[in-house]
Order: structure tokens, then sequence, then C-alpha cells
């Protein structure tokens, strides 16, 4: 039976994973997300053929392929007898050096490969004006690395070949995760509803452990078993199955609080290719915001914002978002790490703002440490302090479920569709207005889970 080389990578992720897709047993739906990243990938390879024919060889050819009796793949750009894989990531990962190793170990079966590379995005770079694909890209010399591996990867590669011959797939490894697994029937049967697999951060060796000793259950996991502090915690809270409150933490985080407090939520779209300039690789765009105020006396007024235009939308959300934020009151985000990276970076490229910009960062809380810190632990969180997991616990009146528009990658994707798509008015205005109801639920979730805490004192 063949091995492509996208079969090799299930097989590294996992061996059962690779009987699973030759046995057809292995299920992976495409999300519209999926897609939208499916795309990025054939935008960023067309600007890597531009390049290479610009700057390495405008004789190149593109998507060649080698092919032996149980060997197959397809190199992105060949120039003579060198190699080049074109990645949309911005830094070289395990699963693009064993590409380039099966590329290799492949294509030398043909003919002689003289040297192979990695062309992958610049980080570093901030588009002015026309893209500059010379500083768009990095081209990494991969030859010595597949060289110094290669004998590795062919056992690898070996293995892989005699698990697509397998009549059935007893002894094979599984995944270790199962919230992404393609085929949670074999790798995962029968597992519990609390499994050991939600402890927070825990490594592939520790989940292997317990797996070894017949854990499955998060309650059953030994007490003299090896975990972070935070991991001990959440393990031992499900074990008890109470609620743990660290009532003087919470208190002391929301009495520092200033009226009036502003709940914001921002939604981004990120584009692999730089939309605009002065913008980098992978920028998170702002394209909307939600805003629930509420004063001293307990009023609660709402303010959003969501841009359509095909210029930079960050201009118009900092335009906006500047004559609604006062100079006093706290604001209280969720995951303040994203929300005040997105707002250095709006300040970064529309320094105007930057005063207004630093005054929101000095004055931000983010409620969700209260649960990421584990002041506030539920075993009904089941180890997450997402906001989605947390609200409906907490405030079982207010949900995500039936949303026309229920997450952050589908915000992203609608939103392309309706600034850059070719969508229908009636189309368009549904999706507009699934968008601003979305991001409206993130606030109004952070405002009744606030009002929920106080009532804890």
């Amino acid at each position: 039976m063949m091995l492509t080389k996208s079969d090799f990578l299930i097989y590294i992720k996992s061996p059962l994973h690779l009987w699973a897709k030759k046995n057809n047993q292995y299920s992976e739906e495409l999300t519209e997300y999926d897609k939208h990243l499916i795309k990025q990938g054939y935008e960023v390879e067309a600007l890597a053929r531009e390049y290479v024919r610009k700057y390495i060889d405008k004789d190149a050819i593109y998507q060649k392929e080698y092919k032996t009796e149980e060997l197959l793949s397809k190199a992105d750009i060949v120039v003579g007898n060198n190699i080049y894989e074109v990645k949309s990531t911005t830094s070289i990962e395990k699963e693009h050096k064993l590409d380039v190793c099966f590329q290799y170990y492949t294509a030398s079966k043909i003919e002689d490969i003289d040297n192979i590379y990695l062309i992958y995005l610049n980080k570093e770079y901030v588009r002015e004006g026309d893209i500059d694909l010379k500083e768009l890209f990095i081209v990494k010399d991969m030859t010595e690395y597949v060289k110094e591996n290669l004998h590795t990867v062919e056992g690898l590669i070996k293995e892989a070949e005699l698990i697509t011959k397998l009549d059935n797939p007893k002894g094979l490894l599984e995944c270790y995760r199962p919230k992404e697994c393609p085929c949670i029937n074999l790798c995962h049967p029968n597992l519990p509803e609390y499994s050991i697999y939600s402890i927070a951060k825990a490594d592939e060796k520790k989940l292997r452990l317990l797996k070894e000793d017949g854990i499955l259950d998060i309650k059953d996991v030994p007490d003299s078993f090896k975990l972070s502090g935070k991991q001990r915690k959440q393990v031992d809270v499900a074990k008890s199955g109470n609620v743990y409150i660290n009532k003087e933490l919470v208190a002391k985080d929301l009495e520092d609080l200033q009226y009036p407090i502003y709940f914001l939520d921002y939604e981004t779209y990120s584009w692999a290719l730089p939309q605009y300039s002065k913008h980098k690789v992978y920028q998170f765009v702002v394209f909307q915001y939600s805003l629930h105020i509420l004063s001293k006396d307990g009023e609660l007024t709402h303010r959003e914002y969501l841009c359509t235009t095909t210029s930079d939308p960050m201009k118009e959300i900092l335009e906006n978002l500047s004559k609604d934020i006062k100079e006093e009151g706290s604001i209280l985000v969720w995951n303040k790490s994203f929300e005040m990276g997105c707002n250095k970076e709006m300040a970064r490229i529309y320094p105007e703002y930057e005063l207004f910009i630093e005054d929101i960062n000095s004055r931000i809380y983010d409620l969700g440490d209260i649960f990421s810190k584990q002041m506030y632990i539920d075993p009904k969180f089941k180890g997450s302090w997402s906001i989605k997991n947390v609200l409906p616990v907490l405030v079982p009146t207010l949900t995500y479920k039936g949303m026309d528009i229920s997450n952050g990658t589908e915000a992203m994707v609608n939103w392309e569709k309706i600034v850059y798509g070719k969508v229908e008015m009636k189309e368009r205005e549904d999706i507009y207005d699934s968008l601003l109801k979305y991001c409206e639920l993130d606030t109004l979730a952070m405002y009744e889970i606030y009002r929920y805490l106080l009532t804890l004192f």
C-alpha cells in the first residue's frame, strides 16, 4: 500500500491514526476555519513561487512528483537538483523537519538531490507599500539536518509502511489529544466524562504513564502521582466534587476595580500575508468590539462597533473606541494578554492613539484570572477557564449554543465573507447581525459572571 508524505506525518502524530486512515476509520471534517488556513497556505505558496522565479531561477518546476513502488511525495518547488518546501508559518517546527526528511528520502531514490530548503514567513517583516518578497520570506538550508537524521527517519518510514499492511490495529499507539482525535472510537473508547486528558497542561509523558496504569478518570489519579501544584489542585477538586473558592483573593481583586467598569471584547482577523501597510505577518487585525459599561449606580449600557471597510479596520476601531471609553474606570477583559497585545499593535500602527492605548492598558483587569489562577474552581469547568466553559456553570441562563456565530474563528471567516466575499445583501445583513450578537454576548457574559461573583460576599 502506498505511503504518502501526509500519511507519514499522520503516523508521526499517532501510529493508530495512520492505520485508521488506511482502513477508512479516519474522519477529519474540515471546518470553515480549516478551509481558511488552507486558502492562506495556497496564497503563501503562490508568492513563494514568485520569490523563487525572481531571486533563484525563473525556470522552476512546481509540485514535482517523486514516486517509488511504496512511497509518494510532491515537492512544492524544484530548481535543478534542489528542492524547496514552502510553509505558511513563521518558524520551523518538528513536523516541518520530518516533512523535508521524507521529501528528501523519497526524491533521492529517484534522482540525485543536491540540497533541500524550507521557505517560510519572516515574523519580523513589516509591510510598507507593496509586499517585499525578499523581506517576506526566509530560506533555510535543511540539507545538513536531513542527512544527519536520515537514518532515523528511514526507520520511521519503514515502521509506517508496516502499519499500512496490518490487518488490525492491536498494540498501536493512540494519540493523547481526544478533543482533536479523528478516530475517537479507536484511540479513546469509553472515555470518562472528566478524563485525565482534561488535566491542564499535562504533557504526553504524564498522560501515557497514567494510561499505562489503567487510569482514565481524573478522579482516579493517585495522590502519589507527580503533578504540578495547579494540576494537583484541579485533581483534588475533581475528586472532592465540591467547588473551591478563595473568597479572600477574589474579593481583593474585585474591590480594586473602579467605576465605571467597562467590559471589553475584540474580534480579530489574521492574514498570513500582511494585508495593510505597517502590518506584520499574522497580524491580529481588530475589526469589531463590544463594550458593556456599568456605572456606579448599577446602570448597564452597551456600545459596539463593527467595521466592514476594505481598508485597515483598526483605524475606525480606534476612532470609535476612544469616544466610548472615558478617562476613568476599570476595563475588564478575558485573557488580557490578547487584548493588550492588540492594543500595543494598534498603537504601533497608529501612534496618534499611543497615549490613549497606554492609558487603556494601564486600567485593564483580566476577569479570567480568577479562574485561570484557581481562585475559583468548579469540577464542572473540567480544567478549563475559557469563558465558554465558565459561563454555563455560573450563569446557566446565558448560552452560546444555537447561535449562528458562536466562536472567534467563525466570527473571523464570516467577517471576511461580508467584507471581501461575494454574498447577497440578505446574507450579508444576517451575518452582520450575528457578528454583533456574538461579540455582545462575550461582554455580557463577563458582566454576568462579575455580577455572580459579587453575590459570594
